[in-house]
């Protein structure tokens, strides 16, 4: 009954984030935005092997959420009101980038995603926030909001990695990765929705298989994640590290590799050193984790050693960060 819950809550949770994306009126985006992390609590706070402490990462992102969506229906109600602009779009710039955990408002992302499992990990971190981000609108008509919107980004893709380095335990990691994709996600939005759905669906892909992987070990520590993570696994991770890091033809390299391309044709030197910068840290962090993994002792024989399943999942991660790059980069 417990794993139903946590399906059928998820269930509606997505139902109402897709919903988002036909809404005309950001009331009703802000509605539905709400209603989805409503959902998205039981299935946060339903673990399948009880914690103590679960309520504390649950309660801290839902106290988040919603003084950001207070924050985002104060500024329609202004601007409904009084015709406020420039104070409406500051309090709906400054709820959404605290729904999104942007650089400077991300404190509650890590102190989150330590208490999560990694099914909640890899909805809020990666799920939830594709829907969000399409949806936010980019303050065109008030420049400074814009501009503060852009900047955050920038520094959410560059304090990111630096985060990652540091990072010990291994659910902070994926924090801060959340933190340096989320980045990346609002600069695709300013170049247009496509490359925000091609962008979020690599990269939730390549997530559900990281995540996965992580979960299947148990793994806790960065330190331990070459001991802890399973043998017939370990191919498949150093994959997408490889992919994560940026190197050619993997698909990651790919993706930023066309927003580059497309900050180069709207001669953005901004977004083009911070994407840049960011590659270059994250590029330091994924090898290190990628020394990690492979110096450390595995707990199966190792490739081609588990079950069918297994062999399948590890295979399909190897061809997607792989093969797929190829695939998108002909698309665009």
């Amino acid at each position: 009954m417990q794993m139903l819950s946590m399906i059928v809550f998820l269930v509606m949770s997505l139902m109402a984030s897709i919903a988002m994306l036909f809404m005309s009126s950001i009331f009703w985006v802000w509605v539905m935005t709400d209603v989805g992390t409503l959902f998205l609590i039981p299935f946060l706070s339903a673990e399948t092997r009880p914690k103590k402490s679960w309520f504390t990462g649950v309660a801290t992102y839902f106290v988040v959420q919603f003084f950001g969506s207070v924050m985002i229906l104060g500024g329609i109600i202004l601007d409904w009101a009084i015709q406020a602009t420039d104070c409406s779009s500051a309090m709906m710039c400054f709820g959404f980038a605290l729904k999104l955990g942007m650089v400077p408002l991300h404190f509650w992302v890590s102190r989150s995603f330590v208490y999560f499992h990694y099914g909640g990990i890899f909805i809020v971190g990666a799920g939830q926030k594709v829907f969000v981000v399409a949806c936010v609108p980019l303050f065109s008509d008030v420049p400074l909001c814009a501009y503060a919107y852009y900047l955050m980004a920038v520094g959410s893709m560059i304090y990111g990695p630096i985060a990652m380095f540091n990072a010990i335990a291994v659910k902070s990691f994926l924090a801060y990765s959340s933190v340096t994709h989320t980045g990346f996600l609002v600069i695709g939005s300013f170049f247009g929705l496509h490359i925000v759905y091609a962008y979020s669906f690599i990269y939730c892909v390549s997530m559900a298989f990281l995540v996965f992987m992580l979960w299947s070990g148990d793994c806790k520590f960065m330190k331990n994640l070459g001991s802890e993570l399973p043998g017939y696994y370990k191919t498949g991770f150093v994959c997408i590290a490889m992919s994560f890091s940026g190197f050619p033809p993997f698909l990651d390299f790919c993706t930023k590799f066309v927003i580059i391309q497309l900050s180069m044709e709207q001669n953005s030197t901004i977004t083009i050193t911070a994407v840049l910068t960011s590659s270059l840290i994250n590029l330091i962090v994924w090898v290190w984790v990628l020394f990690i993994v492979t110096s450390s002792e595995v707990k199966e024989p190792g490739f081609l050693s588990g079950t069918t399943g297994q062999n399948v999942l590890n295979m399909s991660c190897i061809i997607w960060n792989l093969f797929m790059g190829a695939g998108f980069s002909m698309l665009y």
